[in-house]
């Protein structure tokens, strides 16, 4: 059974009372530096970085391995602190972990002694969020919505890769967080795995209406799920560009691959990060 059929008992949340105007992320001339104490040298990991983030939208993140793409979502997530400029939520300043967002990993990180329904009920331990009625009804809806309802007594070793990483999100989605942070969450499956999750992925975030900042290495997958891209370049990373998808949904990469659209950014990021790749391999000196 499918996300979308799993899908009606959550509706998506009601929109604050008083709702800001402006971006719901706004990062301001952000950068981050590492002291490598075996060197005594400093590494940059992203310079100069500025992005303003709508609520509801999907931005997917794009760029050549190792250009500061997980720092970047790190820092959205409180998990790396700046060393210069900041990223706002909701215009308050970021300064660590808050229950608005939620991380998805590519390696899961499950817990292994845990039930898929023990997992879910995580999600709410990690955000303080089991007092008081009704979070048993939460962790079952997450679980429904990813498509997993029959599975909630199952462990991580006895579940597919894909079905591990839908664990991983329905613990994502059951604190309801504003904003979703994805790292590479589909970079551990399957071709054909991939392709059926990133076509579920996007009918869960028209379900929910989540805010999602998306890391990937995949072109395609990168414009079949962004409102947006946001192209990194190397060393150190920034933002090369942002690029406005364009195209209709819902799409599934059978019926957009001969979009011209389509075709025309494909064609377009492939040749930006070729030259990314040739820069990068210019300063490492291979």
């Amino acid at each position: 059974m499918t996300m979308e059929q799993q899908a009606h008992p959550v509706q998506p949340e009601p929109p604050a009372e008083n709702p800001r105007s402006g971006p719901l992320i706004s990062v301001r001339n952000l950068s981050v530096s590492y002291n490598l104490a075996r060197t005594g040298t400093t590494r940059v990991a992203i310079e100069g970085v500025d992005l303003d983030v709508q609520e509801g939208e999907f931005i997917t993140v794009l760029g050549p391995s190792g250009c500061g793409k997980t720092t970047f979502m790190n820092v959205i997530a409180g998990l790396v602190k700046p060393t210069a400029g900041e990223v706002l939520i909701d215009g308050v300043a970021v300064t660590g972990p808050g229950p608005d967002r939620a991380v998805v990993f590519q390696d899961y990180a499950l817990l292994p002694w845990r039930t898929v329904a023990d997992n879910v009920r995580f999600g709410l331990e990690m955000q303080k969020k089991l007092r008081g009625a009704g979070w048993r009804e939460r962790v079952q809806e997450a679980i429904e919505l990813v498509g997993l309802a029959g599975f909630e007594s199952s462990y991580p070793r006895e579940l597919s890769g894909g079905m591990q990483q839908r664990v991983g999100l329905a613990r994502a989605i059951v604190a309801q967080p504003r904003i979703l942070l994805m790292d590479e969450p589909l970079g551990a499956v399957d071709a054909l795995t991939r392709e059926v999750m990133r076509d579920e992925i996007e009918k869960l975030i028209a379900a929910t209406g989540k805010t999602v900042v998306f890391i990937t290495h995949s072109i395609e997958e990168a414009i079949l799920l962004g409102d947006r891209i946001v192209v990194f370049k190397s060393h150190p990373g920034a933002i090369k560009e942002v690029i406005t998808t364009d195209i209709p949904r819902p799409r599934s990469e059978r019926s957009v691959q001969s979009d011209p659209r389509f075709l025309e950014l494909r064609d377009h990021l492939w040749d930006a990060l070729q030259g990314e790749a040739a820069a990068a391999a210019r300063t490492s000196g291979a």
